[in-house]
């Protein structure tokens, strides 16, 4: 039997991707900082930081996977311009601190979760990217992660552990953090709705083009690839994409046709960032040709889904 292991398995997509993994009838373990209320059958977990390297080594030693997810790390591109020594330190001690532990499992692989902002400037070229493209990040989350790459790359082959890079673009789906575009328009929406806030949407730049899955998309790109380990090669890279890009404007567009009340929109400059690239997409071509993997949530699903998680967070709470 495999023994999987999930690192910020109480994040966002990691509350997607357990069921997935559990179903497989491997044993799947998680960790993570948080709470994790609604654990699925099958699987265990521990709250543990990657920050404390000696709780860390102890897990992996006792439960010696045969594949680590690692999901872990700061993930909001604002955040890392705010505060890029804690992106420094969780994105890349943490991952020490990991590779450390798992000195004790040669043999596993090691299916690293990078980012599409590695790409950077090389999106300047105007089209959907191949795993091909030079990595040229802008920002400090999307360097932290193309450190943890080279990293890896540099220090799993001396202890026998093989690499495998994820590199998923703008995700979105229930429970998201209102930091991400996507999250914050509905977040607003249902407030307004509610009557919580004045009838003013604040946006950031609306022309950019994104790339963006519904998460539980992702999350089965992950278990496709973790599935197929054994015939994956050692440094492989996959770009985890739609391949189809949308401006933001139409993004706020088709969440207005849902909204149940009439709003204005106003441009907020703490949302506009400084180094905004104009389109931004992944082709993830080599992925199909690897797992048969596709898109499978439709776009109205999946917008729907995040509204009606954000109309339920609005909701006063009943007496």
């Amino acid at each position: 039997m495999n023994r999987i292991l999930v690192t910020g398995a109480a994040g966002f997509v990691g509350g997607h991707v357990l069921p997935l993994l559990a179903e497989t009838g491997d044993r799947v373990a998680g960790i993570g900082r948080g709470m994790l209320p609604d654990l699925p059958a099958g699987v265990t977990y521990e709250t543990l930081d990657l920050l404390d390297e000696a709780a860390l080594s102890g897990f992996v030693a006792r439960f010696r996977p045969t594949a680590i997810l690692h999901l872990a790390g700061l993930a909001s591109v604002a955040d890392s311009a705010s505060g890029p020594g804690q992106t420094w330190r969780v994105n890349v001690n943490g991952l020490m601190n990991l590779v450390a532990a798992v000195e004790a499992v040669p043999g596993c692989t090691f299916f690293f979760v990078s980012s599409g902002e590695v790409y950077g400037s090389a999106f300047l070229a105007g089209h959907a990217l191949t795993e091909a493209a030079e990595p040229l990040p802008r920002n400090t989350y999307a360097r932290s992660k193309w450190v943890g790459e080279q990293l890896l790359r540099d220090l799993l082959p001396r202890i026998g552990v093989k690499l495998v890079v994820l590199r998923p673009f703008n995700h979105i789906g229930p429970g998201q953090d209102e930091r991400f575009v996507v999250a914050s328009f509905a977040r607003q929406i249902a407030r307004i709705e509610a009557g919580l806030v004045p009838p003013s949407l604040a946006v950031g730049n609306l022309s950019s083009h994104r790339d963006f899955l519904d998460v539980a998309d992702v999350a089965q790109a992950y278990a496709d690839l973790i599935g197929r380990a054994e015939s994956l090669a050692d440094g492989s890279v996959f770009n985890i994409s739609s391949g189809h890009p949308r401006t933001i404007a139409s993004v706020l567009a088709d969440l207005r046709t849902r909204a149940q009340v009439p709003f204005e929109v106003r441009t907020a400059p703490e949302r506009v960032r400084p180094t905004e690239i104009p389109l931004a997409a992944g082709d993830a071509g080599r992925l199909q040709a690897a797992t048969g993997w596709r898109p499978r949530v439709d776009w109205d699903v999946s917008l729907t889904r995040v509204l009606d998680d954000a109309r339920a967070r609005a909701a006063p709470t009943q007496a």
